[in-house]
């Protein structure tokens, strides 16, 4: 009977061990398992990315005094890569090229402060990861008088070309003037962004419709005092990352990487260290948002 037992204990033991080694293999396994790893091959193997973006376009990426490439995006994108364990290859074209060129497969993502919207998912998707915010901006000398939207209809404004701002200004600027029996701005666009606000200061246009977070830089490089003039009527809506509509793979590892920075708290570091936080995104980032989702 003792024999009976001892033999019955051994084989209890010896299953126990095989399941908690079955245990410890699965969890090394589902430990192993990384955002990476949701990179498709081609990626993977190459260990790069080609992100194609607009450099001239501060706090979001721009050429610094010593030749280096920074801004709050550029620092978003090399921590969503270190999460990816590859390396964005980075190109610098005019802002109106970027999405061709991703949709051509020249480039493979584009990331430029690019808004979300119907008009431009018909030919890419978005991983979303922040807000689309806007501004106008004055001369000083000539706008002691303009500090709302309605103080800029019948005006000249300007905006980069391909950018949300050029269809902001002839149509929620332009509606809401012509409501209040006023005149609606015009528009002339511009190839780059430092040509749109060139054209403020050397009084070709009134105003520049662009993005709030810009205000400090552009502040801070006018040869002129500039005034900011809030735009609480335009439309709030995502920024985000473009690539293929073809290439869901590549967008749902991008999207899992920008959960992870987020979630260890690098994405509210990286905003605040740009002072660029009314850009977060304040709910879980996504794939082609389109809107901001109600509170």
């Amino acid at each position: 009977m003792k024999k009976s037992n001892e033999c019955w204990r051994g084989k209890t033991a010896a299953s126990f061990a095989i399941a908690v080694s079955g245990l410890m293999l699965a969890a090394g396994a589902a430990q192993a398992e990384s955002v990476a790893d949701l990179l498709p091959k081609k990626y993977r193997d190459a260990g790069v990315i080609n992100l194609v973006t607009d450099a001239k376009y501060p706090p979001f990426q721009y050429i610094d005094d010593a030749g280096k490439m920074v801004g709050f995006e550029v620092d978003l994108w090399n921590a969503i890569a270190e999460r990816l364990k590859v390396k964005m290859n980075v190109t610098s074209v005019s802002f109106d090229s970027m999405i061709p060129g991703v949709q051509s497969g020249r480039w493979d993502i584009s990331m430029e402060g690019i808004t979300d919207n119907a008009e431009r998912q018909a030919v890419v998707s978005f991983v979303d990861y922040g807000y689309t915010t806007s501004s106008a901006y004055v001369l000083e000398t000539k706008g002691a008088d303009i500090n709302d939207h309605l103080a800029l209809c019948g005006l000249k404004g300007a905006a980069q070309s391909g950018t949300e701002w050029v269809g902001m200004i002839t149509a929620e600027l332009a509606t809401a003037c012509t409501e209040a029996g006023k005149p609606a701005p015009t528009v002339s666009e511009f190839g780059t962004s430092d040509a749109t606000l060139l054209s403020v200061y050397s009084g070709r246009t009134d105003f520049v419709l662009t993005s709030a977070a810009s205000a400090q830089e552009i502040k801070k490089a006018a040869p002129n005092p500039v005034k900011v003039v809030p735009m609480p009527i335009l439309p709030r809506k995502p920024s985000g990352i473009a690539f293929r509509k073809n290439e869901e793979d590549l967008g749902k590892a991008l999207l899992a990487a920008l959960k992870e920075v987020r979630a260890d708290g690098t994405y509210d570091k990286i905003y605040s260290t740009w002072s660029v936080d009314p850009m977060k995104m304040e709910h879980e980032p996504g794939i082609n948002l389109e809107t901001v989702p109600a509170k």
